[in-house]
């Protein structure tokens, strides 16, 4: 047998071998790929809209956790912003039922939208996270926030434009 026949001989079977490993390969990754599971989608960020001298509660989104272990409490401090023109878009529990103090989480402290609802609770901390939606967090500790009685239900916006969060809600009708 001369060399130009052993390679005609050999080379199919290699050939074959070599692309069964690469569909093996790519059936292994795609696999791998298909049981991963799927990345949360990322908050809308806020839109600048012109809104006016004052941001007022009705275009500060809230979520509200409990964070404690008492039940019914998101409930009801979420009917307590609503009542005062906030728009709760969700009344839950937190991660966790053990924080010691309520908290306010949002993307800065001097964020117009976090001084208007740190202006309208008493006992809370705040935490800035840098969201990019504008929406603020409230979460109930074991020492509850309570409301202000008659809060100042504005915030001056210097040249009146604010960042505000582009949320559909089930009472909006959208």
């Amino acid at each position: 047998m001369d060399t130009n026949q052993v390679v005609r001989t050999f080379k199919t079977p290699v050939t074959l071998v070599l692309l069964l490993a690469l569909v093996l390969i790519a059936a292994n990754w795609g696999w791998a790929a298909v049981r991963e599971p799927v990345p949360p989608r990322p908050p809308e960020p806020c839109v600048v809209q012109q809104i006016g001298p004052a941001l007022t509660p009705e275009h500060v989104y809230v979520q509200v956790f409990n964070g404690s272990a008492t039940n019914g409490l998101a409930k009801r401090l979420g009917s307590i912003l609503s009542a005062d023109g906030f728009k709760v878009v969700r009344r839950v529990n937190a991660d966790r039922n053990d924080y010691p103090r309520s908290l306010v989480v949002g993307h800065s402290e001097d964020s117009p939208e976090v001084v208007l609802v740190r202006k309208s609770l008493t006992n809370v901390d705040f935490k800035a996270d840098g969201r990019i939606d504008r929406t603020v967090d409230v979460i109930i500790g074991n020492e509850q926030p309570s409301a202000v009685e008659q809060p100042n239900s504005s915030v001056p916006l210097p040249d009146g434009t604010a960042c505000i969060p582009q949320i559909k809600t089930a009472d909006s009708g959208e």
